[in-house]
């Protein structure tokens, strides 16, 4: 389970004054201003739970395949 921490839009973007307007999709709620695109996060996770998320997932992650003999293709 994901601890949030629920925030309210501002009305006015904070970078250019310019009116936020609502909008929700499959990860959740956000406001994004109309005049230059600035988007605020609905509801925002504290940085130690996206460490540990990010920590478990590096831990899982492997490649496919393996470089043969020491040469990797970038």
């Amino acid at each position: 389970m994901q601890a949030t921490t629920p925030t309210t839009s501002p009305k006015n973007c904070p970078r250019c004054r310019g009116s936020m307007i609502m909008e929700r999709d499959w990860y959740g709620s956000y406001g994004t201003c109309i005049c230059c695109g600035f988007v605020h996060e609905m509801s925002a996770r504290s940085p130690m739970e996206i460490l540990r998320e990010e920590a478990e997932l590096a831990a899982t992650r492997q490649r496919r395949r393996q470089p043969s003999h020491g040469k990797l293709r970038l």
